[in-house]
């Protein structure tokens, strides 16, 4: 009896290992998708590096033709600072794409509906909360502290209500990822609060004291809205060189 149960969970297991040894009869992903969130200038919309920054929504439609009880999970390309993107393991089939999360207003609800085969670029444009420009660009003081200033303008779409605005902030780095995830706070000067009524005006800043000479400092100023994600939209970036 024994013997026969034995035999038996050996067989059980014996059929378990040869089906799990089967061959995955799905593809590789073979497919690339990338290009760029542009504002409505055309230019392209600045954020920071890496995680917690603007992202895209993408969600694959090809699973639930014909089944529209099928539930989408979707799944998030972050954003490149200068507001490009790359994915290039992708299956191959049809997305929907939305930018999200970002100091902008909200994308067209329906995205863009997106066959994905080879290679493709999909761009994006969408409308920042504001423009943020230099008035003086970042130069160096006496006493080795980095000073500038700059203007918004703010921005609407129809049928959107406009956020107020909420702060602004001079970012400082040794490295060209400068922005709200990768500053330091000991040199830039602390945040400033704005107002809608400061549109159009000259806001000035003036950093901390470097601590460092005979580098570079990446620089550039954000402004933020104050709505749920409270991301900031940027000046480009410029360099100053401490001797």
């Amino acid at each position: 009896m024994i013997k026969n149960i034995i035999y038996t969970l050996a067989a059980i297991m014996l059929v378990f290992v040869l089906g799990s040894c089967e061959k995955d009869n799905y593809s590789d992903p073979d497919a690339t998708i990338q290009g760029q969130i542009v504002d409505h200038n055309g230019n392209p919309l600045q954020t920071e590096q890496g995680n917690g920054n603007m992202r895209i929504k993408m969600e694959e439609l090809s699973w639930a033709k014909g089944n529209p009880e099928t539930v989408i999970t979707p799944t998030y390309l972050n954003m490149k600072q200068d507001g490009s993107y790359i994915h290039t393991k992708i299956f191959s089939g049809e997305y929907r794409m939305t930018p999200i999360e970002g100091a902008f207003y909200p994308y067209k609800e329906e995205g863009e509906i997106v066959q994905i085969r080879g290679s493709v670029t999909q761009n994006f444009t969408v409308i920042p909360y504001l423009d943020v420009e230099w008035v003086d660009k970042p130069t160096l003081t006496a006493d080795n502290k980095i000073t500038c200033s700059i203007r918004f303008k703010r921005n609407a779409k129809e049928g959107v209500a406009m956020p107020d605005l909420n702060n602004a902030k001079l970012f400082i780095a040794s490295t060209q990822y400068v922005g709200n995830n990768n500053k330091d706070d000991q040199i830039n000067g602390g945040t400033v609060t704005v107002t809608n009524e400061q549109e159009g005006t000259v806001i000035s800043f003036t950093s901390n004291t470097v601590r460092f000479t005979s580098m570079t400092y990446w620089v550039r100023v954000g402004v933020c809205c104050n709505d749920s994600h409270k991301k900031y939209n940027y000046t480009d970036i410029q360099k100053v060189k401490i001797d």
